[in-house]
């Protein structure tokens, strides 16, 4: 709920479709240079923390010094400092130029914090304190009952800068799995469905599908599971293998294996239709079996020993180790995508093994994906990733991701291109330079292009706007929603 502009204030919001909009900072400028953006605050809408307390410049400044030297957030990470122009004016000073990708990263994410309350915790991950839910947003926690799994939120006024609050309260409830979850939406426990980045998965939509007041939530999702290649590790450093991976994959299996009866076959590449700058000249993936064979053969990569397995061009055995992200919730889609793979592999003569220890220990996923020891990799790239840094933020050989190891020359000055965009035209330009090397290059290959579904109730209230990939609990449902009649 951070992230729908609700408890908290941030300083930038994100709209529908991944536009930077105001919110505390009501307007602002860039430099040139693109290092420097001036900003005008609502610091004259009389907001204050819900302790009672006045917002003021002095927490703003503070939330950028405790966020760069305290809780080294990565929102602070592009960030030098910022500094006071006027009484409700600030600059934000960044490291180096990309104020435009900087704005797209921390809308909606990156919120002011009160000085009175943080100014002496040295440790803001392990605050416990019950001061540590104090925003300036337009609603606050007033209570939580862990037993019902509820939390209680009112709004702080009729009004919030300027805007009428059409929703006077609201009830958050957790639930331990998505089957009770639609279960109380099926029966009017509650109205809709929030979880970021994790909308319901589509077997799930036959149950609320056809229900009476319940619509599905359906929107294009930015999002999608992808298929990272190691270039750190033979074969899956050398193109003309990965070239036929992409032709030995069964797409369409895939597509319904992921996203149910509304997935798509995706395109070479990889960005969604969702997504900003997606190019649509570019091919639709095709399975092409006797293709990926004869792409290995011409690479050298036979079968020597009549095992009927093939072997490196070097001659040694080949065994490509088939790697899915770990996540508890999602481990048996994981495994079925890795399967399908694995089998799709086989049956152009590549031996591949699924690393079930992965699926099954976290820790070793992570350190074999922080090491870049991967050859196939299955990740999923979330809808805020992809809103602001795409799915080549995975691929990418840098700090920024700590995952990639593409070290293709050309993909890493077009994704530091896009990094250093200007404008929404430049942007677009660029990421449209990623997906032709993605075509190419095959840096990766994304499995599907789904929709996403956030379900929720059409009985009792209009006024819903449903961000596609997000759903209709967003920072414009506070100031729409109201009771039917």
């Amino acid at each position: 709920m951070c992230y729908n502009s609700f408890v908290t204030a941030p300083f930038w919001q994100t709209g529908p479709n991944g536009e930077v909009e105001p919110f505390l900072v009501a307007d602002w400028t860039v430099s040139e240079d693109s290092t420097t953006i001036t900003c005008d605050l609502a610091l004259d809408q009389s907001i204050t923390w819900h302790d009672g307390e006045p917002l003021t410049m002095d927490d703003v400044l503070f939330t950028f010094d405790y966020n760069i030297n305290v809780r080294k957030s990565s929102y602070s990470s592009y960030v030098d400092h910022a500094e006071q122009v006027d009484e409700d004016t600030i600059k934000v000073v960044l490291k180096e130029p990309g104020a435009y990708q900087w704005l797209k990263l921390v809308a909606g994410y990156f919120y002011v914090q009160p000085k009175h309350i943080w100014e002496n915790i040295d440790a803001p991950k392990d605050y416990r304190g019950e001061d540590a839910v104090i925003g300036c947003g337009p609603y606050k926690l007033v209570q939580v009952d862990e037993e019902a799994q509820t939390m209680h939120y009112e709004a702080v006024g009729e009004t919030y800068m300027g805007r009428a609050l059409t929703v006077r309260s609201v009830t958050v409830r957790s639930y331990d799995s998505q089957d009770a979850l639609v279960m109380a939406l099926r029966t009017g426990e509650v109205d809709a469905m929030y979880d970021y980045s994790n909308p319901i998965s589509p077997t799930m939509l036959p149950s609320i599908s056809g229900v009476d007041g319940v619509d599905p939530g359906r929107g294009m999702n930015m999002g999608l599971f992808e298929i990272l290649f190691g270039f750190q590790k033979q074969p899956t450093d050398d193109l003309e293998f990965r070239r036929a991976v992409r032709y030995a994959l069964n797409y369409e299996l895939l597509a319904t294996t992921i996203g149910g009866e509304d997935g798509q076959v995706p395109g070479e590449g990889i960005i969604s239709p969702a997504g900003i700058g997606y190019d649509d000249s570019l091919p639709k993936l095709v399975q092409d079996q006797e293709q990926a064979k004869a792409i290995l053969e011409a690479a050298g990569y036979v079968d020597t020993d009549g095992d009927g397995w093939r072997e490196r061009p070097d001659g040694t055995p080949m065994d490509v180790l088939v790697t899915p992200q770990y996540n508890a919730t999602k481990a048996a889609l994981y495994q079925r995508i890795a399967e399908i793979i694995v089998t799709n592999l086989g049956e152009v003569g590549v031996k591949c093994t699924l690393d079930e220890e992965s699926i099954r220990n976290s820790d070793h996923e992570q350190q074999l994906r922080d090491d870049g020891a991967y050859e196939i990799y299955i990740c999923y790239a979330t809808q805020g990733v992809s809103f602001y840094k795409t799915p080549f933020l995975y691929m990418f050989n840098d700090d920024l991701s700590m995952w990639g190891t593409c070290d293709l020359e050309d993909f890493d000055q077009a994704y530091n291109d896009m990094l250093n965009a200007q404008g929404d035209e430049d942007y677009v330009a660029k990421v449209k330079e990623l997906q032709r090397i993605a075509s190419e290059e095959v840096i990766g290959i994304a499995l599907c292009w789904d929709t996403a579904y956030y379900p929720y109730r059409t009985d009792k209230y209009e006024g819903w706007t449903n961000f596609p990939g997000w759903g209709v609990i967003n920072c414009e449902t506070w100031y729409n929603l109201h009771p039917i009649g």
